[in-house]
């Protein structure tokens, strides 16, 4: 197989992509908190993929790619689609009952579950100055969350929850990445559009009070449905083709720390000591796992 004559310039790049999406990431916990002042989480969720899914439709033709799916390829749609809605109903419920730094950072044990998953099911391994990152940032984790002194525990879990779900669907983006006869933006689209489909139907099962449409509702939507949705996840699947899952899913690490920040200077949610320790121990992981070249490899078998 040929190699690129350049694949530390690929690495570079997936990194600065890494960089851009965790700063629009990081921000959009501060938009969907606002946004749950005008709508349920299901139906913010909602009209997020639903208006995300028509924004990719004019990317995937000027890329030249079909919005067709094969027969044999619809189950990973569906069930793709089923991951992303039970990730973003945890997030928004548990937005909605708690805090909105504390929740970032619980979300953000998606990259532990996606190096957790990537061992079990694709066979990737880490290096040993890797797993001390992993570790360093882990503890940075647990010190933010502070588990002797969880507030919310429904907030907690359903937060906690949306990160499993988050791993595990990258874990299965990155097994069937070039093995499917879609291209991933396709499968994408309808991942959004079936996902938009499946919360509409939710929130009406649910009797959820209707949406209150106004300009700042209109400016969240829009905010997360194209950038922190569409834009975002081009970006994320650029750096996952060129990186292994689990060095991906820890690049973006630095989110919960801007969501913190943000929550901060625009809720006045000051961090404690404590979690400014624990956003530290963070930074320190990321610097760590930034110095080895390469990154997880694949066990030959």
């Amino acid at each position: 197989m040929s190699r690129s004559p350049h694949p530390e310039a690929g690495k570079g790049r997936a990194a600065a992509a890494l960089g851009l999406l965790s700063m629009i990431w990081g921000y959009n916990w501060i938009v969907m908190k606002q946004s749950l002042a005008f709508a349920s989480p299901t139906d913010s969720a909602a009209w997020r993929f639903l208006i995300a899914a028509a924004s990719l439709v004019p990317v995937v033709r000027m890329m030249g790619h079909s919005l067709r799916v094969p027969r044999e390829e619809w189950w990973l749609a569906g069930l793709l689609s089923v991951m992303l809605a039970a990730n973003f109903t945890g997030t928004l419920w548990a937005l909605e009952l708690g805090g909105t730094g504390k929740v970032a950072v619980l979300c953000y044990t998606m990259p532990f579950w996606t190096v957790l998953f990537a061992r079990l099911f694709i066979h990737e391994r880490m290096r040993p100055i890797q797993w001390t990152a992993v570790a360093i940032a882990a503890v940075g984790l647990v010190v933010l969350v502070d588990p002797l002194h969880l507030a919310g525990l429904a907030s907690s879990l359903l937060a906690l929850g949306a990160g499993c779900s988050w791993g595990a669907s990258v874990v299965l983006i990155k097994r069937y990445q070039g093995h499917t006869t879609s291209h991933l933006l396709t499968l994408t689209f309808w991942q959004m559009l079936i996902c938009a489909g499946l919360l509409f139907a939710a929130g009406w099962l649910l009797g959820t009070a209707p949406v209150r449409w106004s300009w700042m509702f209109a400016y969240t939507t829009l905010y997360s449905a194209l950038l922190a949705s569409s834009f975002a996840w081009i970006l994320f699947y650029f750096a996952l083709a060129r990186l292994p899952a689990g060095v991906a899913g820890l690049g973006t690490l630095a989110t919960p720390v801007i969501g913190v920040t943000a929550a901060w200077l625009q809720f006045g949610e000051r961090p404690s000591p404590g979690e400014l320790t624990g956003m530290a121990f963070i930074v320190a992981g990321l610097v760590l796992l930034a110095i080895p070249p390469g990154g997880l490899r694949p066990v030959r078998r």
